[in-house]
């Protein structure tokens, strides 16, 4: 069935909780201390019922010293019922309640003028309309102004109405992408066992939804949910609901926590918003402020980070990070009040731009940039700055929590001017391309510096200030495409020959240093002792390349060793026809066989085994058949 909720505001004594009482026959101030004292404390609810849904009413604490339980009413509502006294008017908490509604952009839709039976019918009218006068001069608008009283059902009839007419319009308000239940209430109910309540916002939420409560994400079970006290399979968005929870203790939740769809959302220290500073504020607020911040059913002290240092003049928005002292749960969109340490007051609001980011210093333009693009909204622009900030890859899921929608919604926006680089990692497609043209030109260039090395390292190629899933992807798409080889951390143009760009004198070089190594067989000679310039060592790496020559490691030594590729194979039919399988032998036993020193049998022994020609038995070896 159809829902909205509405939270009804107004200064303390103004007869807001009488009103709602009228309204739904319902008594909200539960609190022995809330009767005795005759103001509200918490939050009270209550509902009306409608042929086409219900309109959910949360009586806010008029009460100065109850901003936080006012702020926690004021989440997920849909519009606000102000509440007036037509004896005292328009009073400072009717002002204070009006900023903190507009700055959580919840719109006063209606204004009911209680105590009319007070004032005589001409002293009424004038109340009336100087009310009226004095609430647009504050920005409210023209909404109507509607006299009520214990007397007049007249009023009470009208503003009836009124709410029901809530039933028939969208929820404008920005809410999560799944079901997100900020908690202002924990208790325990005999034979039931923990519950919360909280207004949902986002998605559906039912029974057998996996949940998570943060921040202590902890996965919790649901075990059975309530709505205006009745039983339901599945609560709807907007709806004030009751979640009994199983395997948790009351003292480990805490009002402020969040129930919310797993994956949805992630606590956080650090939140990236927008600040606008109200133009009656005391004074500008400075870089590096403590500030108490509230948001849905939380509050919390943070330190504000301007971007860019400095202070904020009165009237006037800034980029900012919160950086809180321990970590709370928020969602792109969500709105924001802020108030001073001392003297206690609200000075402004913000709107959460992410709320799971990372601390940066004030200077960092890549991370303003990325601030700009949310404030802007465009998944477009939030991707090209973030991937800016991630030199040239960002994390779909970052796009995606920015951008208040899901992975594949955020796919579909950007198209096909970006591309998944790797799991849940895109770059812009022209990106890409422009780093493939990058490398195919660094290589050519490196090349024809170098005509005889076949391989580059990769680190004279790649951009440093590229990230790796980015170099990856774009390493991976061209040897896929045959541009390029890709080997041990070096890369090669696949069309580079280094042998045709060879002298008469080099290719005379290169076969005087292969008859080198064939000669000295099993006991080749020292690359020291064969190269004698830059050449030489890209000849040898040509000989290695093209499989004439082997290069082995002596770990003990720490030495590079280069057999000729005949030597290694002679050597491995002498140690077959001297060891013929099944027979086991030694190292030095190999040695021996083969004439050749510790030097060489070791790393010799152990391509052997890498190539599966001999076969490890402890410390002995047997020669492996020989593959047809």
């Amino acid at each position: 069935m159809t829902s909205a909720c509405v939270i009804v505001i107004g200064h303390v004594d103004h007869g807001k909780t009488t009103l709602v009482r009228r309204l739904t026959g319902m008594e909200t101030d539960t609190l022995a201390q809330e009767k005795q004292r005759g103001l509200s404390i918490n939050l009270g609810f209550a509902y009306c019922r409608y042929p086409s849904g219900f309109v959910d009413l949360i009586d806010a604490p008029g009460h100065e010293d109850f901003i936080r339980a006012m702020v926690a009413g004021a989440t997920g509502a849909q519009a606000a019922l102000l509440v007036v006294s037509a004896v005292d008017g328009i009073a400072p908490q009717t002002l204070e309640h009006l900023r903190i509604a507009k700055l959580l952009g919840v719109p006063v839709r209606f204004v009911a003028v209680t105590k009319a039976d007070l004032l005589a019918p001409d002293d009424l009218n004038a109340g009336v309309e100087m009310i009226h006068q004095g609430l647009q001069k504050l920005g409210v608008g023209d909404v109507a102004v509607i006299p009520v009283s214990a007397d007049l059902d007249a009023g009470i009839q009208t503003l009836h109405q009124r709410l029901e007419t809530l039933l028939a319009e969208p929820h404008q308000t920005q809410n999560p992408a799944g079901s997100f239940l900020p908690v202002d209430r924990v208790f325990t109910v005999q034979g039931m066992g923990t519950v919360v309540t909280g207004t949902l916002l986002g998605g559906d939420l039912s029974l057998s939804d996996p949940i998570t409560l943060h921040p202590p994400n902890r996965t919790v079970t649901i075990r059975g949910l309530q709505s205006r006290g009745a039983a339901r399979d599945k609560v709807t968005h907007g709806e004030r609901t009751a979640v009994n929870l199983r395997g948790i203790a009351p003292e480990d939740i805490e009002r402020g926590d969040v129930l919310a769809a797993d994956g949805l959302c992630a606590p956080s220290d650090c939140m990236d918003v927008e600040l606008a500073l109200l133009a009656d504020a005391a004074k500008p607020i400075k870089h590096m402020t403590d500030i108490r911040v509230l948001f849905g059913t939380t509050h919390a002290v943070a330190t504000l980070r301007l971007m860019g240092g400095g202070q904020v003049e009165q009237g006037h928005t800034a980029f900012a990070q919160l950086r809180f002292g321990k970590p709370v749960t928020g969602y792109a969109g969500q709105r924001m009040i802020i108030r001073s340490l001392s003297p206690a007051e609200t000075i402004g609001g913000a709107v959460v731009l992410d709320p799971v980011s990372t601390g940066v210093k004030s200077g960092d333009r890549l991370r303003l940039a990325v601030m700009q693009a949310a404030a802007d909204g465009g998944a477009f622009d939030i991707a090209n700055a973030l991937c800016a900030q991630g030199r040239g890859s960002a994390k779909l899921a970052d796009v995606a929590r920015i951008a208040r929608c899901n992975a594949e919604r955020v796919l579909a926006m950007l198209g096909s001017a970006f591309e998944e680089v790797d799991t849940g990692w895109i770059a812009s497609s022209q990106t890409v391309k422009d780093a493939q043209n990058g490398l195919l030109s660094n290589l050519k260039e490196f090349h024809a510096a170098h005509p005889l090395k076949r391989f580059a390292p990769r680190a004279k190629i790649v951009g440093r200030t590229q990230s790796p899933i980015l170099t990856r992807y774009v390493e991976n798409s061209l040897a896929a495409a045959g541009d390029i080889r890709v080997a041990e951390g070096q890369i090669e143009l696949a069309a580079h020959d280094p042998a045709a760009a060879m002298t008469p004198l080099q290719r005379d070089r290169m076969a005087e240093i292969e008859a080198q190594l064939k000669d000295g067989g099993t006991m080749p000679p020292g690359l020291s002792e064969i190269v004698q310039n830059s050449d030489d060592a890209d000849l040898v790496e040509m000989l290695i390349a093209s499989q004439s020559a082997i290069a082995m490691v002596n770990i003990g030594l720490n030495q590079r060793l280069v057999f000729h590729g005949e030597s290694v194979a002679q050597a491995a039919e002498t140690l077959r026809g001297a060891f013929p399988p099944p027979m086991r032998f030694t190292t030095g036993q190999a040695r021996e066989a083969l004439g050749t020193s510790r030097k060489f049998i070791v790393p010799l022994l152990e391509y052997f085994d890498a190539e599966k020609v001999t076969q490890r038995d402890g410390d002995l070896r047997l020669m492996t058949q020989p593959a047809d």
